[in-house]
Order: C-alpha cells, then sequence, then structure tokens
C-alpha cells in the first residue's frame, strides 16, 4: 500500500473522497470506533463506488489547506474503482488501498439499502449493485466485480452477502446501545456494594459478587423462559426459544467477557467440520450451529469477529495488516532489534488475541503478501534455516558495526578473555540467543569479526584487518 499523499499534492475529488474521513492505521486498516464497541463483520474486495445524482457532490472541507485551496482537484470524478468493502456494525466503509484513502458511510444516514442489477435477458452478465439511499449523499451504488479469478457467480454471492449485513446492523442499531450499557454497568452491584468497603473485605467482596453476577448473567441469557417452554405445544416451545433468543442477545454485551473463552473451541469445531468427509449431514449443522453463535458473538462487541470465511479472499492480507500494527505499536520490532523469530511472534500475537488464535499456516500466508503489499515488514530466511520477520529499514551493514564496536570495547576491558560471545550479545542487545548467533555470523561473513573457536566456546573478535581498510 502506498503512503498517503502528500499535502502539496491534490486529492481526488470522488464520492470516496466526499464521504464520511476515515482513519486508518499504518499498515492500511481501518481503525475502528472500539469505544462505541464497533465491530467489523465483514470485508469484500473488487467493488466500485458511484454517485447517481445529477452533478458532483460538494467538496469536502480540509482544514489542513488555506480556505482558497480546498484540496482537492477541480475534476470531479464519479465513480471509484478497486474498492475494498468493510461493513461494521456503526457503518459501511470503503478503502482504496492504493492511495491510502478511506470513506465511511454511518448506518444511521442510510434510509434504504436495496439490490439491483444481475444478470438479465438484455445483459447475461449485468453487475450486481446495492442502491443505498442516504440523507448526506443521496443515492450512491456499491458495484460487485468480484475478482481475484473468482467466476461472475461471485460477484452476486458477495453482493447478497453485503446487503444482509447492513440490512442486519441497521436492525440491530448498535451505535444506541452504548448509553443503555454505561447504566447497566455503573448500577451493577460489585460496583456499588464493594464500593462502600475498603482493603481485602472490599476486594473478596467484589470478586463474590462478579461470580454471582456471571452465573445469574449465563442462566438468564441461555435459560430464557422456561415455564412458557414446558406449557404444552409445539407454539410454545417456538415462543420459550424466542425469548431465549431475546434474553441472550439483551445479555449481549455483558456476556462477552464470559463467551470469550469458547470462541477457540468454536475455531477448533469449525477446523473439524471442514475436515470431515464421512458425515457431512453433521458437519453441515454443526458448521450452521457455529456461525449462528459467530452472529451472535458479532453483536456482543468482540472486534475480532471475522473469520476466514468473512473476510473471503481478504483474510491474510487482513491478517497480515493486523500483525504488522501488532509489532509497530510500542515499538515492539525497534525494541527486539529489527527483527523478531516466527516463534516470538506467534506467541505474542496469540497472546494478545486471547482466545481467537491463529493458527501457524494462517501465519506463514501472512507473513508471505507482506512484501507484497508494501507494509515496511517481510520475511527473512537464515542459511541456518531461522526464519524471521524484519523491518525492511533494518541494515546488516549497521548491525555488523554494531557487534565490531561491542567486541571492540570488550579487548579494552583487560578481561583475561576479550571479545564476544553470544550470551554476551544477547544479553546486551536484549535479543533470543538464537537471533543473537545469527547476527554475529552475518557480521563475520561481512569481514567484521573473526572467530576463536575452542573447547570453551566461540568467541568473536574485531577483525583488524576490515578496521585499518575502513580507517
Amino acid at each position: 500500500m502506498k503512503a498517503p499523499s502528500s499535502n502539496n499534492k491534490p486529492r481526488r475529488w470522488s464520492p470516496l473522497t466526499c464521504l464520511g474521513k476515515t482513519n486508518l492505521s499504518p499498515s492500511g486498516l481501518i481503525q475502528l470506533e472500539s469505544d462505541v464497541g464497533e465491530v467489523e463483520t465483514l470485508v469484500c474486495t473488487n467493488c466500485e463506488l458511484r454517485y447517481e445524482g445529477s452533478g458532483p457532490l460538494p467538496k469536502p472541507v480540509d482544514t489542513s489547506s488555506s480556505p482558497a485551496d480546498s484540496g482537492f482537484t477541480d475534476f470531479w470524478t464519479a465513480i471509484d474503482v478497486n474498492l475494498s468493502c468493510h461493513i461494521t456494525t456503526h457503518r459501511v466503509v470503503l478503502v482504496d488501498e492504493s492511495e491510502a484513502i478511506a470513506g465511511s458511510i454511518p448506518h444511521p444516514l442510510v434510509q434504504t439499502a436495496e439490490g439491483k442489477g444481475g444478470p438479465s435477458f438484455r445483459s447475461p452478465k449485468g453487475s450486481y449493485k446495492i442502491e443505498l439511499n442516504t440523507l448526506a449523499w443521496g443515492e450512491l451504488l456499491i458495484v460487485f466485480r468480484g475478482g481475484g479469478g473468482q467466476p461472475y457467480s461471485q460477484s452476486g454471492r458477495d453482493r447478497d452477502a453485503v446487503l444482509k449485513a447492513i440490512l442486519r446492523a441497521m436492525k440491530r442499531k448498535a451505535w444506541e446501545d452504548r448509553e443503555r450499557q454505561a447504566q447497566k454497568e455503573a448500577s451493577r452491584p460489585s460496583k456499588t456494594i464493594a464500593a462502600r468497603k475498603v482493603g481485602v473485605d472490599a476486594i473478596m467482596t467484589k470478586n463474590k459478587l462478579l461470580l454471582r453476577e456471571n452465573a445469574n448473567l449465563a442462566e438468564t441469557a441461555f435459560g430464557g423462559n422456561n415455564n412458557n417452554a414446558k406449557s404444552g405445544g409445539l407454539v410454545s416451545k417456538k415462543k420459550g426459544n424466542q425469548e431465549s433468543i431475546d434474553a441472550f442477545m439483551r445479555e449481549a454485551t455483558p456476556l462477552l467477557k464470559v463467551i470469550q473463552k469458547y470462541t477457540s473451541t468454536i475455531e477448533r469445531e469449525r477446523r473439524a467440520a471442514a475436515l470431515s468427509t464421512n458425515m457431512q449431514g453433521n458437519a453441515s449443522k454443526q458448521h450452521n450451529d457455529t456461525e449462528k453463535l459467530v452472529a451472535m458473538l458479532e453483536n456482543m462487541g468482540l472486534t475480532s469477529a471475522l473469520s476466514e470465511k468473512q473476510s473471503g479472499s481478504m483474510y491474510h492480507k487482513q491478517l497480515a495488516r493486523q500483525i504488522v500494527d501488532f509489532l509497530r505499536r510500542n515499538e515492539r520490532l525497534n525494541k527486539a532489534g529489527g527483527m523478531m523469530t516466527l516463534t516470538d511472534v506467534y506467541c505474542l500475537f496469540n497472546r494478545a488475541r486471547g482466545t481467537n488464535m491463529i493458527s501457524p499456516d494462517d501465519l506463514l500466508k501472512a507473513l508471505d503478501l507482506m512484501k507484497d503489499l508494501g507494509l515496511g515488514m517481510s520475511r527473512r530466511s537464515f542459511k541456518s534455516g531461522v526464519v524471521v520477520i524484519q523491518d525492511d529499514a533494518f541494515d546488516d551493514g549497521v548491525m555488523a558495526k554494531k557487534l565490531a564496536n561491542l567486541a571492540s570495547s570488550s579487548m579494552k576491558q583487560k578481561t583475561d578473555f576479550g571479545g564476544i560471545t553470544v550470551i554476551d550479545v544477547s544479553k546486551t542487545l536484549k535479543i533470543p540467543a538464537l537471533l543473537a548467533n545469527e547476527q554475529l555470523q552475518s557480521a563475520e561473513q561481512m569481514g567484521w569479526l573473526c572467530r576463536d573457536s575452542t573447547i570453551e566456546g566461540i568467541r568473536y573478535f574485531p577483525n583488524l584487518f576490515q578496521h585499518k581498510a575502513s580507517v
């Protein structure tokens, strides 16, 4: 993905740039509004955005530019192509990855959403579209082109999935739940009663109340109204089931903390159902039950609700961007010396995700896409077979010179041995011994160091010939 254009270069004037501004992470992921419980539920690629009104849309106000210069070109483009469409519980986000531009359509501003287009007698391969009638921008069309070598029918499936996700989000109105949840959280007994106590007694009382609240929460959400279900008849049973679902959805947000423990089990069942070949009927039923539970998790505020199916061909691309953002946050990769082993990345990333973990195969596939996406990180394999994630700005020459200086300083300390070992480098640079060994060997191959192999191990010393040549 290209870096955002500078302020001196005018931005294009199109429907996408006229939509609500959406911030992107350094790797190109949309930044969800987690404080309001926004969840990304669906992603599809190769879309177009068209404006169906007469004339162009008004140019957005660019506060970074002077009043005389709006920051946009004077040429109106009514169609944006090669976009990715992201559906969240709060908005529709369209992203142009090539230009790092994103715009959003909040669901509250959508009056109607209707499927259009498709094959007809005159046009057997007509475009599949979604017509959005909005309050702020009038009529907008999202056109689906399939893509990725997929057949024409894929565009129809994309259109149907996106339309279903939009209508479901508009029906849920998740943006209205924040105030209700805040009031409910403030009135919890574990907060009100424990606040009147101090010390160890307050901690013990709060823990007891939390356990009791979780038990009541699970009983209310999963139990429903059993009396009506036992009253007899199929109608009563269906009514009881519906009341149970309603109770579950009402308690969805607080129940998320309990349900997260079981998402790893869901993923295992999903993989087992996909690998099952003998019991197709049971696998299909299990898959449907899993997808229903995933839909409930989306409504509960699980920010990582996207699975490989919901993301489609974008799954590993999205995963690659998530990994890059994770490693850049708090300068994790820089603090590790500019590279990390796959084992460390896998453990740290899955630990941060909690129970919604990824597989080793998913990590490898995501790493292979990083270089093509231009995310600033890539996969590197050493001759010994060690594979790492490396910052593209990492320079082997700089590291080799740093190790040579470290070896030179060890010679000035007038110790019995002098030189540096793998353990010395690992402690000084705070990197794993495995990477320290690779860095020392690389510096040796570049001529900055030379080794002394003894029965006590290998020690590295500065190469005086290289040092004199550089001087």
